[in-house]
């Protein structure tokens, strides 16, 4: 009886594993996107049938055009350049969202530090050789409470300071493109960009990430 009931079941699991197999063929293909941005690199794997290369990139570079000091055409290398700028929605929204967490962490997060982080050679300029002296003079004109905005333009009190949103520009970039995915119907992906991480549904195992 039980040897009867094994072998009318043999086709049933033959036919559930081919079907198994066909429906993991029809799935599409993970792809993965490499490339620099905001002076870092960026690594970004998601399945879809299509190459979407082309919409990263372009969210990527709104996030750029207006967030990267990286960028000498960018909205911010022309605030720091003290320049006449219109702003856009994505560096609003950032200068906006760094000011509220300063205020929030009483200064200990503050996207004013970039003239201390090029000292000492970590951001868009070469470093120079600190000092005691030299570090209170930087800390003169830096301070969250010293720039605002105002009739869509940032306003500074000292002209020498100058803005690194690289802190919270990355996150945006990566939220940004997260978003591009989502609009694309994408359920799988990663969002890597300079260590800053957005994952979704599951990896190429198909293992959550």
């Amino acid at each position: 009886m039980n040897k009867k009931k094994l072998i009318w079941q043999v086709p049933f699991l033959a036919l559930l594993i081919i079907g198994t197999v066909v429906i993991l063929k029809k799935q599409p293909p993970f792809r993965t996107n490499e490339g620099m941005v905001f002076g870092t690199v960026y690594k970004i794997t998601y399945q879809h049938n299509d190459d979407l290369q082309n919409d990263i990139r372009e969210a990527l570079m709104e996030v750029d055009n207006s967030l990267s000091p990286y960028n000498p055409n960018s909205i911010i290398t022309r605030i720091n350049h003290n320049e006449d700028t219109v702003l856009n929605e994505h560096f609003t929204h950032v200068f906006n969202l760094a000011q509220q967490i300063s205020a929030e962490t009483d200064g200990a997060f503050d996207i004013t530090v970039a003239p201390l982080v090029n000292a000492w050679g970590f951001g868009f300029k070469h470093s120079i050789e600190m000092a005691p002296e030299v570090i209170d003079s930087l800390r003169s004109f830096i301070g969250y409470q010293k720039i605002q905005l105002e009739n869509g333009k940032v306003v500074k009190e000292d002209e020498r300071t100058m803005l690194d949103c690289s802190s919270i520009a990355k996150g945006y970039g990566v939220d940004r493109v997260a978003q591009t995915l989502d609009k694309k119907g994408v359920e799988n992906y990663m969002v890597d960009i300079g260590g800053e991480v957005f994952v979704k549904g599951k990896n190429p195992k198909m293992n959550r990430w």
